[in-house]
């Protein structure tokens, strides 16, 4: 009997058009799948990112790099930069006292070897060497010979303009520089008010505009909120105001939050020399301005 020849199922092209659809349905869900898990991945990532920027440097040279990296975006118009910052020499001091006389010239020049110290009571020369690694910075104002901002008047405006650049460079250094404790910026010279209290030369002044030189001293430990949260929370807006943006600005939550965070770290400033021949930049602590 001879085999009986089977030709092909008439549903067979069907079957084999399903099974190719179905692998392309799988294939396209593995697709989306990685798609997903990657998209989720690199979120993740940015969501934990600190900063979109960081100096490749961990030491002294990468506050350098900080300083080069901030100081651009300061601006007292879109065309004119703010000031230029560099570091501070510093050397290195442990905590104890000692007696400070004489002064000179404020805002330190970064070829000199300092030492930081604070003095708690205004009416004494005793002061205290700031203990742990400490980085300064100075600010230093474009268009004058001292230091001072060229263009524009002060104004507690621009002051607080000028406080948050010295907490952002704190904030850069105390969350790359290795080992950092303490974060001093020295201000372009500006000016503040003083008001006369018991018998005034003129009566009818009980203010006076006067010189003063302002630093900014940061404690890694109180600004350890703002180190494990992105910067972009504590600097919402993209980039600091330009001198002519800051009474818009100072309207802002992010005015306000620099505002409260420099309060306590304002000091008035000057170099002073030692009874050894020591030279200290000396803080003595400010009202709130």
């Amino acid at each position: 009997m001879a085999d009986r020849v089977t030709g092909p199922s008439p549903h067979a092209h069907r079957f084999r058009i399903a099974i190719a659809a179905l692998v392309g349905i799988a294939i396209g869900a593995i697709a989306v799948a990685l798609v997903v898990i990657a998209s989720n991945g690199s979120s993740t990532d940015t969501a934990t990112k600190w900063s979109d920027w960081s100096p490749p440097d961990d030491g002294v040279l990468g506050a350098r790099e900080i300083a080069n990296h901030v100081a651009p975006f300061y601006r007292i118009s879109s065309v004119d930069q703010l000031d230029v910052v560099t570091v501070v020499n510093l050397s290195s001091a442990s905590p104890s006292s000692a007696s400070a006389s004489g002064s000179s010239s404020s805002n330190a020049t970064s070829n000199s070897s300092l030492q930081v110290a604070v003095r708690s009571d205004p009416s004494s020369s005793q002061v205290s060497l700031l203990g742990g690694k400490t980085i300064a910075y100075n600010l230093c104002g474009i268009g004058s010979s001292n230091c001072t901002i060229g263009a524009g008047k002060p104004s507690p405006d621009r002051l607080l303009l000028l406080r948050r650049e010295a907490l952002e460079l704190a904030l850069y250094t105390f969350k790359y520089i290795s080992g950092i404790q303490n974060v001093v910026a020295i201000l372009p010279p500006g000016h503040t008010v003083q008001g006369c209290t018991g018998i005034c030369p003129n009566p009818h002044v009980r203010s006076a505009v006067k010189p003063v030189d302002i630093a900014l001293l940061f404690v890694r430990d109180e600004l350890k909120p703002w180190l494990t949260q992105p910067l972009s929370y504590t600097f919402p807006e993209r980039f600091p105001p330009s001198v002519p943006e800051l009474s818009l600005w100072k309207q802002t939550p992010e005015a306000g939050l620099v505002a409260q965070i420099t309060e306590r770290g304002l000091f008035s400033e000057q170099l002073v020399q030692t009874q050894d021949g020591s030279n200290l930049i000396v803080l003595d602590p400010q009202p709130p301005q």
